[in-house]
């Protein structure tokens, strides 16, 4: 059995979501997660564990390199999928289907 999905790390970095429906751009800083930032910006997303083990949060990815740290995509899944609650961008942006 896998251990608990990583959320914040000393190594992690800024990026940049786009969202795609409402054209939004907005900086995921460093020590913050996707979902805290969308909730932030007053983004009502799905969400539940929080931990990146039940897939709720499970959000479209449009374009960009994601860093999956979720325990519940498979590697096919992932190509098109992210679970926004833990992951993170590998560099640069992410286009999200929100």
């Amino acid at each position: 059995m896998a251990g608990p999905a990583r959320l914040i790390g000393p190594a992690d970095h800024a990026f940049t979501v786009r969202l795609a429906r409402t054209g939004g751009v907005l900086e995921v800083a460093a020590n913050r997660t996707i979902l805290e930032t969308l909730r932030a910006a007053g983004l009502e997303v799905p969400s539940s564990c929080e931990s990146g083990t039940c897939g709720t949060c499970r959000t479209r990815l449009l374009g960009g390199v994601a860093e999956h740290r979720d325990l519940v995509l498979s590697d096919e899944e992932a190509g098109g999928n992210i679970m926004i609650c833990v992951s993170r961008a590998r560099e640069g942006e992410l286009v999200l289907d929100l």
